[in-house]
């Protein structure tokens, strides 16, 4: 009897334990729940952001074959502009020159398009060098690789920065509105973001009124020109007729750093040549 007794507890006992570890399993199923929850949930934010600004890009202007682009340029030292510089190769990308003192933006890929059309682009087709301190000209003649370089290279014995000079409108600028922005640093990131804008890439002592380049009054003339081009060349890129040609009041590069208004450039070691 005392045997039976026994066994019985021993079998409630084992009821009550087992009892016991099917609740635990229980309250730690609740808070593994919630966070799977949330993990989840943290999972289709972070989607629907990256697919959100997936479909903004695909939606920022310039778009291939959707849009095309112009915005007037010019290469400014000290006190004068320099020739236009020109494609160094096949345009890959869709921004490109035709040496006619406008960067036109009709980009052939993503890479190119929405808020990849940068200034970068422009520098990498033309291989021109823009950095916060200097402005590398590109490698073929006339340029010949020149350096304007903040600390070395002078404008008649006045020390010299980089800015670049940005007009949402290149005709505003042209009658005399100030520039919307100027940058000190950064360019390569520059966004090319609207139509028939304007820039001026500048090497010049501080305080220096920097003009808008000599195309921007052109610019709606020479757009509709391009824009009716249909011949395309074996870049994608189209070309200007034959009769369009840099403005008259550009200067030729010259063989030393150009002069300020009042005496000829210097330079700390000595003048790019």
């Amino acid at each position: 009897m005392g045997k039976a007794s026994s066994a019985k507890k021993v079998a409630r006992a084992a009821r009550a334990g087992g009892g016991r570890r099917s609740g635990q399993r229980r309250q730690l199923g609740f808070p593994m729940a919630i966070v799977a929850v949330v993990v989840v949930g943290l999972l289709l934010i972070v989607f629907a952001r990256q697919s959100n600004q997936a479909s903004a890009d695909n939606h920022n202007p310039p778009q291939p074959n959707r849009d095309h682009w112009h915005e007037a340029y010019g290469l400014y030292i000290c006190d004068r502009f320099l020739t236009n510089v020109a494609d160094k190769g096949s345009d890959v990308l869709g921004i490109h020159t035709h040496q006619d003192g406008l960067i036109h933006i009709h980009p052939f890929t993503a890479a190119a398009a929405g808020k990849q059309a940068t200034l970068s682009k422009f520098f990498q087709d033309t291989g021109l060098k823009v950095s916060d301190s200097s402005i590398k000209l590109p490698a073929a003649d006339p340029f010949n690789g020149r350096l304007y370089k903040e600390g070395e290279t002078t404008c008649g014995g006045k020390p010299a920065k980089v800015e670049v000079v940005h007009w949402k409108s290149a005709i505003a600028a042209s009658t005399g509105a100030k520039p919307d922005k100027v940058y000190t640093s950064g360019f390569g990131g520059i966004r090319l973001s609207e139509d028939l804008g304007a820039f001026t890439f500048a090497f010049v002592p501080a305080g220096t009124k920097i003009p808008p380049p000599p195309e921007a009054g052109q610019i709606q003339q020479k757009a509709t020109v391009d824009q009716g081009q249909t011949s395309p060349d074996s870049s994608g890129s189209t070309t200007l007729p034959t009769n369009t040609t840099p403005a008259s009041d550009q200067t030729t590069i010259p063989t030393t750093a150009p002069a300020s208004t009042t005496s000829p450039a210097s330079s700390t070691t000595s003048a790019p040549g």
